[in-house]
């Protein structure tokens, strides 16, 4: 099985982390071609040659969002960069795929590894999350999170959780 090959080992990039200047590797550098028109970017990994990067933008209810515009034509909130990586590429141009989806979840396997699987990535949410709590309310990050814990199986932490709910209340 070809780890390369998978989303979660690989770099990825939004919008918000051009617009906002964001980024978490040393290695990687952008900058807006025209400060004034914040829609093309060029991207530069390890000192190679810069890639430029077009965000398209599009109307929405409540304004504007960008998307990235890949090579191939498709329109991407994420570009991806695989480990030793130069290029950021939609997942469909690098040929990636979700762990979970290797497993098959009809064997005895498959099943352990598919809600171990589940299970990391809950505990990684949970980790990362701020505050559950405001004003006497769970936040909707948690309660999307209780939803995805119940959706799993884990039945003893939205239980918890709900006690927990029942004596803030009281």
């Amino acid at each position: 099985m070809n780890t390369e090959l998978f989303v979660e080992n690989c770099y990825t990039l939004t919008p918000k982390d051009l617009l906002l200047g964001l980024g978490t590797r040393a290695d990687i550098n952008f900058w807006a071609e025209d400060p004034d028109d914040k829609s093309d970017w060029c991207i530069s990994v390890s000192g190679n040659e810069p890639q430029k990067i077009a965000l398209e933008w599009r109307d929405i209810t409540y304004g504007a969002r960008a998307y990235f515009r890949c090579m191939c034509d498709y329109r991407a909130t994420k570009l991806y960069l695989p480990l030793n990586g130069h290029e950021f590429k939609c997942r469909r141009c690098h040929g990636l795929q979700y762990q979970l989806t290797t497993y098959n979840r009809h064997s005895v396997a498959g099943k352990v590894l598919y809600r171990l699987n589940r299970l990391q990535k809950l505990s990684d949410s949970r980790a990362s999350m701020g505050r559950i709590l405001y004003n006497g309310n769970y936040t909707k990050k948690f309660e999307r999170f209780l939803s995805l814990c119940d959706r799993a199986g884990y039945d003893s932490i939205v239980k918890g959780a709900m006690d927990l709910k029942d004596l803030i209340k009281g």
